[in-house]
């Protein structure tokens, strides 16, 4: 598979490489845009009820064991209650005589509620199914409990166990069952993509595409399988994964055409690449399919915003936030919006709002982060925001590059090269970390480790002109010449120099070599 690679901003080629310019900025566009993966609409599949034998042997796959209406009573309609007469006794009736009457009266012992059996393993789970019918997830959990302590190994108890502990979003809990479902059944693939979509709900994306992948093998072939495998890939962050997430996300239409969260899914894919004349018509077509939805409007807004029509990108993004009011991903779009325009107050208010509504959430700090940094020149507070984000999120590539950045910018730069490389380890295609690593060491004179970065660098680009001059430079400082003039002529060839000359070595002084 062929990734694309580009980059929005580079280097500078100077001692002073990178620090005083914008940083690279790859795949990520300006800022707030996609420097954390977004979430996107999980497909969650129909719950499932557990096979169960009823004491006639017939196979049962429905929530059964409510109430039975009460056994019809003897005084209805049909049979009125019979009225008693009134009876006048006469006056010389002695009471004596009656109190004998009644005390040769035999006496009737009273009448005993028989004990109910204790419930059975059918009888609870149909208690768990309703409950489950009803939203009461913690009636549910317990009733599916108190099956499995009757029958530990059944595996059908564990996923309605897993399936009910992630409707009460306990996902690491659901987690546990889904792994008990898959140690009783390997191949089931309602445990896999139940533990899938707790894994992502939890923020392990990788280890949530290992579960899709794995339910897929398994038998899940459906479109919302897809489009969730592709929101993983797009959330882990990395170069590569977010190339892929494209074909799954095209899988999940050619699936479910009319699937309008797959299409935003695929408009906010190919916007990140930059691919915007496709981006776009997959946006609009998502806004077609659900006039109501706000992520639809939320990605068409940036897509038109990339494309510099503000004033439909103002329209959308708007229109989003009218209709989830509440949603951060509606707020981070319309920032980007603003942002996109140097409405920087105005961003700086929606991504405010965003980390108000979900406070969990690692993106809104880093975009916040990034127009504190790259747009207001208040790069203490940048610092401050994008190490709250790596909290959330500590294993984003993408922020650790950008708290790099914003040490940096603070002269900081031991703790910049740590952030770079940590992000390099994180993302090792990701050519923005190691370019700005390399001009760090640069920076701070550590010249071998400055050239092993831009080597790696230019084998990740190897048709950059600009990264070859880098490593020219930098092996110039070392007094490698040899090396320095093979890596200077490799970045004449790929600037369309027919001549021997070395533009570097030109305006250095130095004289120019003919072939």
């Amino acid at each position: 598979m062929k990734i694309k690679r580009t980059v929005g901003a580079v280097l500078s080629v100077s001692v002073a490489l990178a620090l005083a310019t914008t940083p690279v900025a790859a795949q990520y566009g300006h800022p707030g845009v996609t420097a954390d993966p977004t979430p996107l609409v999980q497909t969650k599949p129909p719950r499932r009820l557990v096979a169960r034998n009823t004491p006639s042997g017939r196979t049962v796959t429905q929530p059964v064991g409510r109430t039975s209406p009460p056994a019809s009573n003897a005084l209805t309609k049909e049979q009125p209650t019979p009225q008693i007469a009134e009876v006048t006794l006469p006056e010389k009736v002695s009471p004596p005589k009656l109190e004998s009457k009644l005390e040769s009266t035999p006496a009737v012992a009273p009448t005993l509620s028989p004990t109910p059996p204790a419930p059975t393993f059918e009888d609870l789970i149909a208690r768990a199914e309703a409950a489950d019918k009803r939203g009461d997830t913690g009636e549910a959990t317990a009733a599916y409990r108190q099956a499995l302590a009757l029958k530990p190994d059944s595996a059908d108890a564990h996923l309605g166990l897993a399936d009910a502990l992630h409707d009460a979003k306990d996902y690491a809990a659901a987690v546990t069952e889904y792994r008990q479902v898959l140690k009783l059944k390997q191949d089931s693939a309602e445990a896999h993509r139940g533990a899938a979509d707790a894994l992502y709900e939890l923020k392990d994306y990788t280890a949530a595409v290992g579960e899709y992948q794995a339910a897929i093998t398994a038998g899940a072939k459906d479109a919302g399988v897809y489009n969730n495998l592709a929101n993983a890939l797009f959330r882990t962050g990395t170069v590569e994964n977010k190339e892929r997430a494209i074909g799954f996300y095209r899988t999940a239409i050619e699936k479910q055409p009319e699937g309008a969260d797959s299409y935003a899914g695929l408009a906010n894919a190919l916007r990140v690449q930059h691919q915007l004349s496709e981006a776009r018509p997959a946006a609009e077509r998502a806004v077609q399919l659900a006039p109501n939805s706000s992520l639809a409007h939320s990605v068409l807004g940036r897509v038109l915003a990339d494309l510099k029509d503000f004033t439909r990108a103002n329209q959308e993004g708007e229109k989003a936030v009218t209709l989830a009011p509440r949603d951060a991903f509606a707020q981070i779009n319309l920032g980007g919006i603003y942002y996109a325009q140097n409405r920087y107050d105005d961003a700086v208010s929606a991504y405010r709002r965003a980390i108000e509504f979900d406070p969990a959430w690692a993106f809104p700090h880093n975009s916040l982060g990034n127009t504190y940094l790259n747009a207001l020149n208040r790069p203490r507070e940048a610092v401050e925001q994008f190490t709250e984000a790596i909290k959330l999120e500590p294993n984003s590539a993408t922020i650790y590059n950008n708290l790099g950045w914003a040490y940096a910018a603070l002269q900081a730069y031991d703790g910049a090269a740590a952030q770079f490389k940590k992000s390099s380890e994180l993302d090792p295609l990701n050519i923005a970390a190691h370019a700005n690593l390399g001009g760090i060491y640069l920076k701070q004179g550590r010249l071998a480790d400055a050239a092993a970065a831009f080597t790696r660098v230019t084998e990740l680009d190897p048709n950059n002109p600009l990264f070859f001059t880098a490593l020219g430079d930098v092996y110039r400082s070392m007094g490698k010449n040899k090396e320095s003039q093979a890596a200077y002529r490799r970045a004449d060839e790929l600037r369309g120099v027919k001549t021997g000359s070395n533009e570097k070595s030109d305006k250095k002084g130095e004289k120019k070599k003919k072939h």
